[in-house]
């Protein structure tokens, strides 16, 4: 077969579709550049992207503009993510969907994604012309420097939407914007997830009739502080239900950090929907002991039972849904909305102030 090849390369090359995967394979190793590439596509139809890649990466260069697309389509199929970042960085996948998909994943800046992708994707590249749902108790501005990201907030939208919680129109969440590296976050998965909002106050223009934001950086435990939810897209849907209870005023029922209870455990009687201090006093009829403050300091919740704020994995509760619905129709608490929050980055006020601490949950 490779003296035919020889001597009619053209014809071999034509018709490589039709040639068994034998043929195909030998020719490829044998510097077919055709082939190689050929073989390559057969490879990664395969799922076999590792073994695909020694046949493409010499010779992508020479690829037409179609069979680049061709390449990019595969590797994005088989969510080959590093291979497409070096392809993009090296410009050699062409315009299209997929280039778009892997600025995303990049975090290429928003003014460089298109905005006709992004509206047919479902996410805003600003948030300057959002209008609240003043049918809604609070509005939530939804937002994502990375594609997991959007997609995790895309999700987590329509399931709230499906069972809203702790009733219908208490919150109201955004259409996700991208934010790409115009914002920086910390990318260690075992600390707070938190990003630096300081050179954005001043960037973007804001819609006050907002409340809160949710912010999915990469990595980072899951917390709010000062009307900011931070949790990275690999977060759970119980998870964002908890940390969004915090913006009710409700408290972990497990330890919280030494230095909220410093100030937390030296208060009494309710200080939160879920949380009642004893210092002395007796707990309400039925509340059973809590983990949020340690110590001599009894601290109680209004079950005995585990809930989600002990456990991010439990379902929401009966008797909290209804705190929680209680908590919001009633005014029961005045939380600290984002652009309260970004007055105070903003001025460079200390964050020890105590109406912001006792925003600072996970």
């Amino acid at each position: 077969m490779l003296d035919g090849y020889h001597q009619f390369p053209h014809i071999f090359e034509q018709n490589l579709k039709v040639l068994p995967d034998a043929s195909v394979e030998n020719l490829a190793l044998n510097g077919s550049e055709s082939a190689m590439f050929n073989w390559s596509k057969r490879l990664l139809r395969l799922g076999e992207a590792d073994k695909a890649k020694r046949y493409w990466q010499n010779t992508v260069a020479g690829l037409t503009r179609n069979e680049r697309q061709q390449l990019a389509q595969l590797l994005f199929d088989l969510n080959r993510w590093e291979e497409l970042s070096e392809l993009t960085e090296r410009g050699l996948v062409p315009e299209s969907v997929i280039l778009e998909q892997v600025k995303l994943y990049l975090s290429y800046p928003p003014e460089s994604i298109s905005s006709i992708f992004a509206f047919k994707a479902g996410f805003l590249l600003s948030p300057t012309k959002l209008s609240a749902n003043f049918r809604c108790d609070y509005n939530v501005l939804m937002m994502s420097d990375h594609r997991a990201g959007l997609i995790k907030l895309r999700s987590f939208s329509n399931t709230y939407s499906q069972s809203p919680e702790p009733s219908e129109n208490s919150f109201c969440f955004s259409e996700p914007v991208y934010l790409g590296n115009n914002i920086v976050c910390q990318t260690d998965p075992l600390k707070a997830a938190g990003c630096d909002w300081r050179p954005m106050i001043a960037n973007y223009t804001w819609p006050k009739e907002y409340d809160f934001i949710v912010m999915m950086p990469r990595e980072g435990r899951g917390n709010v502080r000062g009307g900011v939810m931070q949790l990275s897209s690999k977060s759970h849907y119980q998870l964002f239900l908890h940390e969004l209870m915090h913006f009710s005023g409700f408290e972990d029922e497990y330890a919280v950090p030494k230095l909220k209870q410093a100030w937390l455990c030296k208060q009494k009687g309710h200080v939160a929907p879920n949380l009642f201090i004893a210092n002395n006093t007796a707990p309400p009829a039925g509340w059973g002991l809590s983990e949020t403050c340690e110590g001599t300091v009894k601290s109680y919740k209004p079950s005995k039972k585990w809930s989600i704020m002990r456990y991010q994995q439990i379902l929401l509760s009966p008797k909290y849904r209804k705190l929680w619905a209680n908590q919001i129709e009633n005014n029961l608490y005045k939380p600290v909305r984002y652009h309260e929050y970004f007055t105070m980055l903003s001025q460079s006020l200390v964050l020890n102030d105590k109406r912001v601490i006792k925003q600072v949950t996970e």
